[in-house]
């Protein structure tokens, strides 16, 4: 059984995802805002997927003012609403662990978890007008800077330093200027929030008018990032 049903009552097939049943409006964003960052390790709750996505939206639309950008880094894991999010350090670990037992397995699993994730990310931006290569190769470097500027956010808000370092290259990220410290937010207003942005970010797909004015942040206590 390679196939996983979904919320919405779609089957998807991991194994040869389409795009035709990607789901925006129940599977991706309900999905996202139940699966916890960090493997569930934050004291105040569990700091959702579909949050990350969201602020982190929030922050390149700030910074470059292009809605696209800001969508593309919405989608970037939206591809966990059929995968889960494997930490980093869980992933790395499975691959050190077949390597043990094989020479070169552990490359093996690391391209495996590659592929998947692809395979997904591709039938998920098809679905939502962007192409059928995945994230827009425009918006690939801007997307992977960003997330390593979230991870080091959440990082400081909800973890702390602790007594080792990270990976260079979260311990020399720059963390995002917020006006105030992050809170977990309640799954179904994450939920919301994530199809909000849907909207806003990429209208021509998600029903608003291209021809709108740019909408601002909004100011509510849910939306962190600094104007």
């Amino acid at each position: 059984m390679t196939w996983l049903p979904t919320e919405s009552g779609r089957i998807f097939e991991l194994l040869a995802p389409d795009w035709r049943q990607v789901d925006f409006d129940i599977d991706i964003p309900n999905a996202l805002a139940r699966i916890p960052r960090f493997t569930g390790h934050i004291g105040s709750g569990p700091y959702s997927v579909g949050q990350h996505s969201v602020v982190g939206a929030d922050a390149v639309f700030r910074d470059t003012g292009d809605r696209k950008a800001a969508g593309c880094f919405l989608l970037h894991d939206a591809h966990e609403y059929v995968l889960n999010d494997k930490a980093t350090p869980i992933a790395e670990a499975e691959a050190a662990l077949a390597e043990q037992d094989c020479a070169g397995a552990g490359r093996i699993v690391r391209e495996v978890n590659r592929r998947l994730k692809q395979s997904v990310d591709v039938a998920i931006y098809q679905a939502a007008g962007l192409g059928t290569s995945g994230c827009p190769a425009a918006f690939r470097d801007i997307v992977r800077a960003y997330d390593l500027r979230m991870l080091a956010t959440e990082r400081n808000h909800f973890l702390g330093r602790g007594t080792r370092l990270w990976h260079p290259s979260i311990e020399q990220a720059e963390p995002l200027r917020l006006s105030g410290k992050l809170k977990v937010w309640p799954w179904p207003d994450t939920a919301d929030e994530f199809r909000e942005r849907l909207r806003r970010y990429l209208p021509e797909r998600f029903g608003a008018s291209p021809s709108s004015p740019k909408p601002a942040p909004r100011p509510a206590a849910r939306q962190p990032v600094e104007a």
